[in-house]
Order: C-alpha cells, then sequence, then structure tokens
C-alpha cells in the first residue's frame, strides 16, 4: 500500500486552515492497495461521505485507489480512515471516521474487480455510486448522489435521494427509490414483487414484453404514457394506469409525482 500527502496553498493560509473549525485550502491524501481474491470473493463497500466507482478488468486482483479532501486541515484528514478486510470470502473496504458527527472529510473511491467478481453492497452518502462489468445481487444505497448501474450479472436494488437512477443490461432488478429525480431503468426480470419509486422526477422503464407481471403506475400533474407495449387493462386513466403482461404474476409499483411515467418495450 502507498500514501502520499499533497497540501495545496500558501504556508501561511495552511496554518489557519489547520485550526481546529477554520476553512481553508484543501487537504489531500491517496490511498493505494491491491488485494489477491479468488472465484468465490464477496466485495462490499462502505464508505461515509463521497463517492464509489467500481468496475470489471482483466487484473487478477482487486484494486483499491481512494482520494481524501477535506478544507479543515490534515488533522481532520486523518480522521477518515480506509479499512481493507478479507474474511474467509468476503472483502470489506470501508471508510471509519473518528471525529464528531459533522463529517469534514470526503472520501471518493475508484475500484476495479476481476471480470465476474461478486458485488454484495455498496453504501455510501452525498456521493454517486457507478457500477459495471461485475456479478452478484447488489444493493446500492446514498443520498444525494446518482445511482448508476450497467452490465451486471445479477439482481440490483438502488435507493438514494436527489440524484437519478440509471439501470440497463442487468439480469433483473428488485426496488428502485429516489427523490427529486428521475429514473430509468430496464426490466429483463424480476424474483419478487417491486416498487420504483420517485417524487418531482419522471420514470422511463423498458420491460421485456415476455415478461408476466401486473404492473401499476400512477402519477400526477402529468400523464402515464405507453409506449410500444400492449398490456392487457384493466384500468386506463391519465395518471393511473394498471395492465398485465402475461398471465397475473408478480407486481410491479410505479409512483412519482409532477412528471411523466412512460413504459416502454425492451428491445431484446
Amino acid at each position: 500500500m502507498k500514501k502520499h500527502l499533497v497540501i495545496i496553498g500558501l504556508i501561511s493560509v495552511v496554518l489557519i486552515g489547520n485550526l481546529s473549525g477554520c476553512v481553508g485550502p484543501e487537504v489531500i491524501d491517496y490511498f493505494n492497495g491491491e488485494y489477491p481474491i479468488n472465484a468465490q470473493t464477496i466485495v462490499s463497500v462502505s464508505n461515509i461521505n463521497g463517492q464509489i466507482e467500481i468496475t470489471g478488468w482483466d487484473g487478477d486482483n482487486v484494486s483499491v485507489y481512494a482520494v481524501k479532501k477535506s478544507t479543515f486541515g490534515e488533522e481532520e484528514l486523518h480522521k477518515a480512515n480506509i479499512s481493507v478486510t478479507q474474511t474467509g470470502n468476503h472483502l470489506e473496504i470501508i471508510t471509519k471516521y473518528t471525529g464528531q458527527k459533522l463529517i469534514q472529510t470526503r472520501v471518493d473511491y475508484t475500484i476495479k474487480v476481476p471480470y465476474n467478481t461478486s458485488i454484495a453492497s455498496l453504501t455510501t452518502s452525498n456521493g454517486g455510486i457507478q457500477i459495471s462489468k461485475v456479478k452478484g445481487d447488489i444493493s446500492a444505497t446514498s443520498s444525494n448522489g446518482a445511482i448508476i448501474i450497467e452490465d451486471v450479472n445479477g439482481i440490483v436494488s438502488a435507493t438514494t435521494s436527489n440524484g437519478h437512477i440509471e439501470i440497463r443490461n442487468t439480469s433483473g432488478i428488485s426496488d428502485l427509490r429516489t427523490s427529486n429525480a428521475a429514473i430509468t431503468t430496464e426490466i429483463q426480470s424480476i424474483e419478487d414483487d417491486i416498487n420504483i419509486e420517485t417524487s418531482n422526477g419522471a420514470v422511463t422503464v423498458y420491460i421485456n414484453p415476455l415478461m408476466n407481471a401486473t404492473l401499476e403506475m400512477t402519477t400526477s400533474n402529468a400523464k402515464v404514457k405507453l409506449q410500444g407495449i400492449s398490456l392487457n387493462i384493466s384500468l386506463l386513466e391519465d395518471t393511473h394506469v394498471i395492465g398485465t403482461l402475461g398471465i397475473n404474476s408478480l407486481k410491479i409499483d410505479i409512483h412519482t409525482s409532477n412528471a411523466n411515467i412512460y413504459l416502454n418495450k425492451l428491445q431484446t
């Protein structure tokens, strides 16, 4: 593991910035690590304040690169510690903060894992999550950040706020929730009843026409629009549509407000 520290600004300003409670120049610390895994390894990431980007690559190890940033001095920067632990077939990457409740350090992760490595969960706040070219039934949770997931062999779920959600080319989805932002998702399959929910943002769904599911779609001050997909309709109103694909089976609830819902045929 290699680390080096960069302090931006004049020495006199840095001294002021290091005083407790004072905002000063940005202090940056870098983290690099590589960790051997096997085909059964499951990876999870828990961050506290910042983004997570994880993607598959053709290397043999998990590569973890992180950038820690703070404008409250070097002492505050070092209150955010990065822990990487391997227990059996589990690799956990965790940001631990030892300061007060008000987190004054940001940590941004760029992680590469061997193709077909299983990802279990990714959690952060005040930052986005991007996932691609991996496998696993993944739970992604953030706040005030977008979640983008693509090319995943598994069932994915996503929860955030004030950030959009995009899901493309996955085996299937579970619940998707955000607020004040749009949701765009492909639905290849589902394994249980699911909810797709936002507010003040459009919902655009591309659904496998060969699925068996009942869909209920509701909005306000906008419309539900079917585009290139045929449902067995039991309720048809501008703001409320209920219909079935195939046989009456699992339920998909789609809800937003002040924006349209678009249901489209997924091209396979």
